[in-house]
């Protein structure tokens, strides 16, 4: 009932979600699964062609979903054969030890390590999402899948050595353990599932929030968030398309949208990791430059400036330059100050002439 009632809320969240795909996938993967467990427990109470020739690959099949349904949400391509070649075998070997020439050990024996590699396979395919703010609930899905497989293991080297009983002796302690925690397990698994989508969800309106939709780059509030205790050894440059009102007036707003959202791919092909780019407002930028001396500044600067007017036409249709103004930060500089520096040269571009990068004096420093 657990496993069925979060496969439902799978399903309602997908008419909600843009990861209807992976939500979908969830939720009839939980189904497939959860009556694929139900017809293996039913051993000695139906025919051992529906528990075991359908049940047992019934619930790989099962979980086979809810590895494509994470890869999806993970960007990736479907890998429907980490899961479609471990079913046809436990139909072939079900048949065969089930039907044919029973030997509960031989299944088990080939059963749990199918179940420890599809357990491995989520883990994979859940993988990538990590730095995406899903922390917990990737960790909810990885200790309910390392406890299954322990537990896989277990019954594994018990039927290797011969102590195994059949699914329906549930009075055994062995068996009860096996199929209370198998049990407790895919709930588990299910639950951090739904945990890992709405974490995504969370960091994904976060990230929103933070970011100018039009040009991709940061917006001044999340600035304030990003900034460091200090901003020694930091570089800023200011950055202005020149003339942006008269690409407005004689060309439309839509050209002008799209200068602003070249002009931030731009600045954005040019960021190392920890550096950062934002949008302070109409068509002034800001680049934070992270350890970097004036001289190496002033170069991405430069290549800045060039990229700008080289691309543009190209990508906009139109003959696109911007002055940049640099400033580098001392000790004791917060932004609100290294900014005005930086806006000064900026404006000491344009007065030179536009189309070229000013530096703000430093002492000690030169261009």
């Amino acid at each position: 009932m657990a496993a069925l009632t979060l496969a439902a809320l799978a399903a309602w969240l997908a008419s909600r979600s843009h990861h209807a795909g992976a939500l979908r996938r969830w939720a009839v993967g939980a189904v497939l699964a959860t009556g694929g467990a139900l017809l293996n427990v039913s051993q000695g109470l139906v025919p051992p062609e529906l528990s075991l020739v359908i049940g047992n690959p019934l619930m790989v099949v099962g979980v086979g979903l809810l590895i494509d349904g994470s890869l999806r949400l993970a960007g990736k391509p479907a890998r429907p054969l980490w899961w479609w070649l471990p079913a046809l075998c436990l139909v072939f070997t079900s048949y065969w030890w089930g039907v044919k020439s029973p030997n509960l050990a031989l299944r088990v024996m080939v059963f749990s390590p199918i179940v420890i590699w599809l357990m491995a396979c989520l883990l994979a395919a859940l993988w990538p999402l990590r730095r995406r703010g899903i922390g917990v609930g990737l960790a909810f899905v990885s200790i309910a899948a390392l406890l299954l497989s322990v537990l896989m293991l277990v019954r594994a080297l018990w039927a290797w050595h011969g102590h195994i009983q059949p699914v329906y002796a549930l009075g055994t302690p062995f068996n009860m353990v096996v199929y209370l925690v198998g049990a407790m397990s895919f709930v588990a698994i299910q639950t951090g599932l739904l945990l890992v989508h709405q974490l995504l969800v969370i960091a994904e309106l976060r990230s929103e929030a933070e970011r100018d939709p039009l040009t991709g780059l940061l917006n001044r509030h999340a600035l304030a968030s990003r900034l460091p205790a200090t901003l020694q050894g930091w570089a800023l440059v200011a950055v202005d398309i020149d003339h942006f009102k008269q690409v407005n007036d004689t060309h439309g707003h839509a050209a002008g949208d799209k200068v602003l959202a070249f002009a931030g791919q731009t600045l954005l092909r040019h960021l190392r990791a920890g550096d950062l780019a934002v949008r302070m407002g109409g068509e002034e930028f800001a680049v934070l430059l992270q350890g970097m001396h004036q001289p190496d500044a002033y170069a991405v600067a430069e290549r800045l400036r060039s990229d700008l007017q080289r691309l543009a036409p190209q990508r906009t249709g139109l003959a696109v330059t911007a002055s940049l103004g640099l400033a580098m930060a001392t000790p004791g500089t917060g932004f609100a100050a290294l900014w005005q520096k930086a806006d000064a040269a900026l404006y000491a571009a344009k007065s030179a002439g536009r189309n070229r990068v000013e530096c703000a004096a430093t002492p000690g420093a030169t261009p």
